[in-house]
């Protein structure tokens, strides 16, 4: 299966975003295809950076289905009643900046094999950026057209703002910075720095204690 980048906006993304973005992009810009698709300890069930990537921008296409939805009604849902847990939710997450540990993720921002090719690390932040992008785009089309009304309901969290909504994406997306960290610490570890002193220079460069003379 192939994918598409959808067309950068002109303006600039928002700047909350763009630093998450820019986090994540650093981590796995140097990655190659082979290190991308390693799976921590050998264990098929923990995610490979590719498959975090991949989470981050299936939640992403799902965020802009939602609001791409909402823009082509030209109305916001008639339903903006919040629950108690969503507004526990809320305030967790976009308050306290905490997910919740344990949920599991939603089907459609689960990675499945296949749905994407492998991609090396340049590749997988070209796809975050141009998808993280788009949504940043649809925001803020809505923004324009609502206001600072709640544009689109999140599965749990029910209906948000605009700026709710880019706060959950970082939320989210600093959560999956650490795991992503663990995973690369793992399949692609840092190459120990060498420290040279007179007493290890001989060693470390295989010099001969005495040379003959010429």
């Amino acid at each position: 299966m192939f994918y598409t980048f959808a067309k950068s906006k002109v303006s600039p993304m928002h700047v909350v975003l763009e630093r998450v973005v820019g986090q994540i992009s650093n981590e796995v810009r140097h990655l190659d295809a082979e290190s991308t698709q390693l799976h921590p300890k050998g264990l098929a069930h923990k995610w490979s950076a590719q498959e975090v990537v991949e989470h981050l921008v299936l939640g992403f296409r799902v965020t802009s289905a939602a609001l791409q939805t909402r823009l082509n009604k030209g109305r916001l849902s008639r339903n903006q009643k919040q629950t108690y847990l969503q507004w526990s939710l809320q305030l967790m997450i976009l308050s306290f900046g905490a997910l919740p540990r344990g949920v599991p993720a939603l089907d459609e921002t689960m990675p499945a094999p296949g749905r994407f090719p492998a991609m090396d690390g340049r590749q997988l932040v070209d796809l975050l950026r141009q998808e993280a992008d788009a949504m940043d785009t649809l925001l803020d089309s809505c923004r324009k057209k609502y206001g600072i009304e709640r544009v689109a309901p999140h599965p749990w969290l029910g209906a948000l703002r605009v700026d709710q909504w880019r706060r959950f994406h970082v939320v989210h997306g600093l959560h999956h910075l650490t795991q992503l960290r663990c995973v690369i610490a793992d399949v692609a570890p840092a190459p120990a720095s060498i420290r040279i002193s007179s007493k290890n220079l001989a060693e470390k460069f295989e010099i001969p204690a005495q040379r003959p003379l010429a």
